[in-house]
């Protein structure tokens, strides 16, 4: 028998899905003999884990979102700003759609809630972080910052900026991340000894199977819009992106799957100076996969906990700005909903067991959402291109 390298156990082991799925299978275990005090000690580490990471997020997105804009080309910046306005759009469309599906499968499809419990866990102490600056005026302030360094560059500016960027990535990447399974661990056996997850996963598969297979169809609309619903256009598009679907898929990385994007992107554009210009502008903020799985696993997980579904209102305000915080998401493992962590508390009301539910939840649905994000922007190339001739052609 061959012996497996360890250095390819190393990557596996490291694997942010495999840590997950061990968490899980390790609570699941072992909750029930463990003593109230270890399950407090744990919970007590998630919980100012999450505090941390409320209290870094809006420096998060300021960084981002400056340092992004700043980074943008005078001469270009119309070409940018439209290309992200569209962006815009087409998230916010998408999670609109995403919640009009939600709603009808919750409603017309058995889900199960989770039982009340009388047992309930508390940390031993919280760090109760104070709240410097909110998440709405992060991103506004970085727009501002980063439009006026963009057309006034300015080497103070832009060294504050890039010095907050790389403090906060630091801690995301060296800190949090590496930190994740025991942030999501203490959360999970805190949901096991209350009783909380018995039956969730069997008893809302189907509701989790309907929601992948939407998000299959919703990507093959936008397949055959790119191809002008022409059957041998269709077969190329999708030949040249597989590659890159494929690679998003195994690797959970949209950016590790960027070389294979653009050279599908330049085949199927047959402009390269285009593809290269919109894919890596589109790679870490147009996530059709997010936006259609996230708002649907949210709504999931309110059912579950017996928590009423948001109103209207509510969902648009949520949209509006999940939408804006994919800006911030790109670069770190899970970081898209490591940023909504505050808009599900502001607008859907979550807990700390619900955020322990939805990040676990979506380590799992990882592969197929960032390869949905994969998959549309190879498409969205090809509409872009045709919607540019378009615009061309009114103009002149």
């Amino acid at each position: 028998m061959t012996k497996m390298p360890s250095s390819r156990i190393k990557r596996i082991l490291l694997n942010p899905l495999v840590q997950l799925l061990l968490v899980l299978l390790f609570v699941s275990c072992c909750y029930s003999v463990l003593s109230t005090d270890v399950i407090s000690f744990f919970l007590t580490i998630s919980v100012n884990l999450k505090e941390l990471l409320i209290f870094v997020l809006p420096f998060l997105l300021f960084s981002f979102v400056s340092v992004a804009l700043s980074a943008i080309p005078r001469e270009g910046m119309f070409f940018v700003l439209g290309l992200m306005l569209m962006v815009c759009v087409s998230n916010f469309c998408n999670v609109l759609v995403s919640g009009t599906v939600g709603f009808l499968l919750l409603s017309g499809f058995q889900t199960s809630a989770i039982a009340e419990t009388t047992r309930v866990f508390s940390p031993f102490f919280s760090l109760d972080l104070p709240h410097i600056l909110g998440t709405t005026h992060a991103l506004i302030l970085g727009v501002c910052v980063g439009l006026f360094n963009s057309f006034r560059p300015n080497k103070y500016i832009s060294l504050i900026i890039n010095t907050i960027h790389s403090w906060v990535m630091k801690f995301m990447k060296q800190f949090f991340v590496p930190l994740l399974p025991v942030f999501v661990g203490g959360f999970l056996l805190k949901l096991f000894a209350e009783g909380k997850m018995t039956g969730f996963v069997s008893q809302n598969a189907g509701v989790c199977l309907m929601m992948c297979g939407f998000l299959v169809a919703y990507l093959s609309i936008w397949l055959m819009v790119a191809a002008g619903f022409r059957f041998s256009r269709t077969t190329e598009i999708l030949r040249n992106a597989a590659p890159a679907i494929v690679t998003a898929f195994s690797t959970m990385s949209s950016a590790a799957a960027l070389p294979m994007s653009l050279s599908a992107a330049g085949k199927n554009t047959k402009d390269k100076v285009l593809s290269d210009a919109v894919m890596p502008l589109t790679l870490n903020f147009h996530m059709v996969g997010d936006t259609i799985i996230v708002p649907i696993i949210a709504m999931l997980v309110m059912v579950s906990m017996n928590h009423p579904l948001p109103t209207f209102s509510g969902f648009v305000m949520f949209g509006v700005f999940f939408v804006l915080n994919k800006f911030a998401g790109g670069g770190v493992p899970s970081g898209t909903i490591m940023v909504t962590v505050p808009v599900l508390q502001k607008y859907f009301g979550f807990d700390d067991s619900m955020i322990a539910f939805i990040i676990a939840f979506y380590g799992v649905v990882d592969p197929i959402a960032t390869a949905g994000n994969v998959a549309a922007n190879n498409f969205f190339v090809v509409i872009f291109q045709k919607l540019r001739a378009a615009l061309k052609n009114i103009t002149t």
